[in-house]
């Protein structure tokens, strides 16, 4: 089952503040890995970001929800690891 990924408004403006190669790098992963298996391509988040899922793209993390009724990822944020909590 492919799930179809859809991306929050301000993912461009994450982007912009990473070179293209990674930002090639960071979106070929979330093809290929969130719309074949996003669980198994992720962790779950816990406290204030829990129903939130993570995935590493060493040294960036991309911030998803699942929703399996619809096959849909949802991407919410894409950051450096450092700043992508905040």
């Amino acid at each position: 089952m492919a799930y179809k990924v859809l991306y929050n408004d301000t993912i461009g403006k994450d982007l912009k503040h990473i070179d293209v190669k990674q930002q090639k790098r960071i979106l070929n992963a979330v093809r290929t890995g969130l719309s074949e298996s996003p669980r198994q391509s992720g962790t779950p988040l816990k406290g204030k970001y829990k129903g939130f899922w993570k995935m590493y793209v060493v040294p960036y993390r991309v911030i998803y929800s699942i929703n399996d009724r619809e096959e849909t990822v949802f991407v919410e944020k894409i950051g450096h690891r450092k700043d992508v909590y905040r």
